[in-house]
């Protein structure tokens, strides 16, 4: 998948999939209306935080928190 380009703002949208939604998967849109959807689905919240913050800012550190609050 390819990483988005920051150029400002860009919004991470987290989403409950699965039968029981007990999946998440995420989406994220910058300024210049360009998504990036995550192409699979992760146990927790969490993962897909983590990795949502490694595919669009391109973030590797092992930090566990947000990088937004």
């Amino acid at each position: 998948m390819s990483t988005l380009v920051n150029t400002g703002t860009v919004r991470v949208q987290f989403m409950p999939v699965g039968r029981d939604r007990r999946e998440w998967m995420w989406k994220a849109r910058d300024e210049s209306n360009t998504i990036a959807i995550s192409g699979q689905r992760f146990e927790s919240l969490a993962e897909a935080m983590r990795d949502a913050r490694e595919q669009v800012f391109g973030d590797d550190d092992d930090d566990e928190g947000p990088v937004a609050a």
